[in-house]
């Protein structure tokens, strides 16, 4: 066959006969430099750097996700809240942020089900805020508490200033404290969380040294583990009443010396997302980033004021 044979032969060979050229060097062939992003940054992006800056294990990729939003809709600034509230959402939309990253879900049930919510008009009036702002709902428990230390615990001692009182700064959710007694630990607590409707189990005057925490929600048998252990008080979030706190009741009817503090939910969780707003501005560097805090919902007896903002 001679050379022009040899040529046609070559040319005419079928597509699965060429050698195949890997992507990457074909975008190099097409473009002098591979084309770098210049418009705007969009949700889902701003969403696929946020999980890939965290030390999550994949199994966590199916509790995070977006709520409620359009998610190639151009983020025009980011809000991190413990709950996206609707007062939350309002004030992060009068502030031109639209990017919500939420710790909990927006829509009162466990992850966002929303079963026999379509005609509720409080479902709407809340979808329809989120639409009409152009909001984007990003659900955030998987990936942000599993940070290596713990995003929410780190950032609940540092709020307390017990980050220099850690029995082992690997676990950042056990404290030796100066000392002091339940009645002037829930004082301290609620002065520096503004606090003004925790409850409280156990003796005023009990000594206190030695804490265990447990932010958020304490389920049943970690809480009664940590009750068991070497510690004066467990504080928590929340947990149910005939779990963890009648056990302490009754380890206190028995002669123990032993206290609990629950602090509500949101209180004992979001100093965790204000550190995360900290944290996002340290590489979305081009887009504002801002905490909104969630204002307790709950007043007492001394101080009958229900308030929105703070």
């Amino acid at each position: 066959m001679g050379e022009s044979s040899r040529t046609l032969a070559t040319s005419q060979a079928p597509p699965s006969a060429q050698p195949q050229v890997p992507a990457a060097q074909r975008d190099r062939q097409l473009f002098a430099r591979f084309p770098l992003h210049t418009g705007p940054i969009t949700a889902l992006q701003c969403i696929q750097l946020i999980r890939s800056r965290t030390a999550a294990p994949a199994s966590v990729e199916m509790e995070d996700y977006v709520i409620a939003g359009d998610p190639t809709t151009a983020v025009t600034g980011i809000a991190t809240t413990a709950i996206a509230t609707f007062d939350c959402l309002s004030t992060a939309a009068a502030s031109g942020k639209n990017l919500i990253v939420t710790l909990e879900p927006i829509f009162w049930a466990s992850q966002d089900n929303l079963d026999r919510m379509e005609g509720n008009p409080e479902f709407q009036a809340k979808r329809d805020f989120i639409r009409g702002h152009h909001l984007v709902c990003f659900h955030l428990v998987g990936h942000w508490p599993v940070q290596e230390p713990d995003g929410i615990a780190l950032a609940m001692a540092r709020e307390l200033e017990w980050d220099n009182h850690w029995v082992d700064p690997a676990i950042p959710t056990r404290f030796e404290l100066p000392p002091t007694t339940l009645l002037g630990l829930a004082r301290e607590l609620s002065n520096k969380l503004n606090n003004r409707t925790m409850r409280i189990v156990g003796d005023p005057t009990l000594p206190v040294t030695k804490v265990a925490a447990t932010w958020g929600n304490a389920t049943q048998i970690p809480t009664i583990h940590l009750l068991n252990e070497a510690v004066d008080v467990v504080i928590v979030g929340y947990t149910h009443e005939w779990e963890a706190v009648g056990y302490v009741g009754d380890m206190i009817a028995t002669g123990q010396k032993k206290g609990m503090i629950l602090l509500g939910e949101f209180l004992s969780e979001q100093a965790g997302m204000k550190h995360c707003a900290d944290w996002l501005r340290t590489f979305i560097p081009d887009l504002p980033v801002e905490f909104i805090p969630v204002v307790e919902p709950y007043w007492n007896l001394q101080h009958p004021v229900s308030r929105i903002r703070a």
